[in-house]
């Protein structure tokens, strides 16, 4: 038999699969407790995350209102735009104005318009490559892990093979667009029409990972995402509404409305 030597994660994942898959006896509860257990573990770092994300969302306003008055007022200065020296000179006011504000505003609140978002790209996402290549492993070297590969599961032969009716593919696709649809912020005045088409394209991509997914992946992988999906939009929507406690807002941050 050919030798299989995995990396350490991917043996140390492997081996908690087949654990807890001896103590539960069902191989698909088995994947979604231990997508929880890695989500468990790490809320501390998930509800730190999640409140500078909330934070973000709320801010992103009135920093998008303080750099749109400063990038107005830079491509005014020396008098662009035939604006003469009164011009120049009311530019510089307002640049210097604008650049006060925002040095303020980034200072008090550490803004940065993609906080929040490390814990997904520093944990989630590599412990789910992790997790495939786990799976992809049992998959491709099923002697090694014959209990776990052979155990039949709902409708499934095994959690390692493909999906044959496609019905997980289907469902992760579906709990990805609630996510978006659950926790996507409301648009602002103006921008309606945007914000639907940004709300059909992402709609797209989503069915169009199924077809593209579904006859290749082992259906564990589905059942992976589709925990975490969920588990994140549970969390997301529970913590913004009862848990999230807003930054305080300094009216100094704020406009004065156009000069006349």
């Amino acid at each position: 038999l050919e030798s299989y030597e995995p990396w350490l994660l991917m043996d140390s994942l492997q081996q908690c699969l087949l654990q807890l898959h001896q103590v539960t006896g069902e191989a698909s509860l088995t994947v979604v407790l231990v997508a929880l257990a890695t989500r468990l573990v790490t809320w501390p770092w998930n509800r730190r995350a999640l409140q500078r994300r909330c934070d973000a969302i709320h801010l992103m306003p009135i920093y998008q209102e303080i750099a749109k008055a400063y990038n107005d007022a830079q491509q005014r200065r020396g008098g662009k735009g035939g604006t003469g020296a009164a011009g120049a000179q009311e530019a510089e006011v307002d640049f210097q104005e604008a650049s006060a504000r925002l040095k303020d505003f980034t200072e008090e609140t550490r803004f940065f318009p993609l906080q929040g978002l490390g814990y997904q790209f520093a944990f989630v996402l590599p412990v789910g490559f992790v997790y495939f290549g786990a799976l992809y492993g049992i998959m491709l070297h099923p002697d090694s892990f014959r209990h776990f590969v052979t155990a039949r599961s709902m409708w499934l032969d095994s959690v390692v093979l493909p999906d044959p009716y496609g019905l997980l593919p289907c469902l992760s696709a579906l709990c990805l667009l609630a996510n978006a649809e659950l926790n996507t912020s409301a648009p602002k005045p103006g921008q309606e029409s945007n914000a639907e088409y940004m709300k059909l394209v992402v709609r797209g991509a989503f069915l169009t990972f199924v077809p593209w997914t579904a006859g290749s992946l082992p259906a564990a992988t589905f059942l992976y995402i589709t925990t975490n999906i969920l588990y994140t939009a549970a969390v997301t929507w529970f913590y913004g509404k009862y848990r999230w406690v807003p930054p305080k807002l300094s009216p100094k941050w704020r406009l004065e409305g156009p000069k006349k």
